[in-house]
């Protein structure tokens, strides 16, 4: 029994070495983590390097970096008490950076932190780390991790794809995601969640495809009972993943149906704003709807008889995505007031994770999650494609011999 026992240990463990020994590392990702900084304060835990990323050249290390102040002046750099040349400084730990902001807030980050200069006073912050963490670090933002495993790791296949996507479209950029809602919401290494890093690591590698191409698959929270075309919104043709289909089972989820009050007065004022010619408002009109029923163009009339049209879009971004959740409602004067009654919440392309999440409660797993958001769309490893993208290798601090 006792050697039995060993064995069954020697086997578990050999195949733990093995299958580990032979996966296929991550690519890199950059993380535009914050934009248009004139000062900020960040500190490094455990052993840091600074590094020149041009050239790949070691410029000083230490054992760990307290909470120095960062700016720009000049043709400098400057980090704590010292002044580096160069336009940008790539920060490596062996554990994470620390970012303090304001009110005594502060996020965590894994991998390498880069310093970009963009002019002599501004400076961004770009995070580069592996695919995977990054993806650990997007799932709690955008779902809870008291959802059922299956939408969550349909969130995460979702959520990697659009990121390599977007990789592959930025290369010229110094970034190729962003930290909001208008790309996805990441919240590094505070944002790790045992259950969401469950999903991530059950899903590793994961991405929809679509005609061997890594698909934008986008998702939002939900779509009414239909999801919108993606040539709607977007540039994106032949897409026939992302084309809009029926679904009944967002009806059930939160956010499936809100309204809103406006007063007139008020909404006639963002107009002017945005430097739209329009008069005391009387009423406003759906005039064109699209196929998944959604608002395509909308009328405005003043009290002269003026009038304003306007892509459903460009009203919903005038008057806000919080206050008009969707592209799909109706519009009720009332006067010197009106009402806005629709459903779902978000552009509506992709998936519907309160969508997702209903049918992970009625037994279906992730691949049939994804299957009814993204028809016709393929689940395979990323390293399988036959064109993989050219993304940053791994970030690993350097060794002083490697660069004599």
């Amino acid at each position: 029994m006792i050697r039995n026992l060993k064995f069954l240990f020697w086997f578990i463990f050999l195949f733990f070495v093995t299958s580990t020994a032979f996966a296929v590392e991550p690519p890199n990702i950059r993380v535009m983590v914050l934009d248009d900084l004139d000062d900020v304060v960040i500190s490094a835990r455990g052993h840091y390097q600074i590094i020149d990323p041009i050239h790949n050249m070691l410029i000083f290390e230490g054992d760990v970096l307290h909470k120095s102040r960062v700016l720009v002046h000049g043709n400098f750099i400057y980090v704590g008490k010292r002044f580096f040349r160069g336009s940008r400084l790539r920060i490596n730990s062996n554990q994470d950076i620390t970012v303090y902001l304001a009110n005594d807030k502060h996020n965590r980050y894994r991998g390498s932190l880069d310093i970009i200069m963009k002019d002599k006073r501004k400076f961004m912050l770009v995070n580069h780390l592996d695919l995977e963490t990054y993806i650990k670090g997007v799932l709690y933002h955008e779902i809870t991790d008291r959802w059922p495993i299956d939408a969550m790791k349909a969130q995460a296949v979702a959520a990697r794809s659009y990121a390599v996507y977007q990789a592959s479209e930025n290369v010229k950029m110094d970034f190729d995601v962003k930290t909001n809602i208008y790309s996805q919401v990441y919240g590094g290494k505070n944002a790790e969640r045992f259950r969401t890093s469950m999903a991530v690591d059950q899903t590793r590698n994961e991405v929809l495809v679509f005609e061997n191409k890594v698909l934008p698959a986008y998702f939002h929270s939900n779509c009414g009972d239909h999801t919108e075309d993606v040539a709607e919104l977007w540039n994106h043709h032949g897409l026939s993943p992302l084309r809009g289909i029926p679904d009944p089972y967002s009806r059930f989820g939160k956010n499936y149906s809100w309204k809103k009050n406006f007063k007139s007065e008020d909404v006639q004022t963002r107009l002017n704003i945005k430097g739209h010619t329009i008069g005391q408002i009387v009423n406003i009109e759906v005039i064109e709807r699209n196929d998944s029923g959604r608002i395509r163009k909308i009328k405005i009339t003043d009290k002269d008889g003026g009038t304003l049209i306007l892509t459903g879009k460009d009203f919903r971004d005038i008057l806000g995505p919080n206050d008009i959740r969707s592209n799909d409602y109706e519009v009720i004067m009332q006067g010197y007031y009106f009402d806005v009654v629709g459903k779902g919440w978000g552009h509506g392309v992709g998936m519907s994770q309160w969508g997702a999440y209903e049918m992970s409660k009625q037994g279906f797993d992730y691949k049939k999650i994804l299957e009814h958001y993204y028809p016709g769309a393929d689940l395979v490893q990323l390293d399988s494609i036959k064109e993989p993208l050219k993304i940053d290798e791994p970030i690993e601090l350097l060794n002083k011999t490697d660069l004599e």
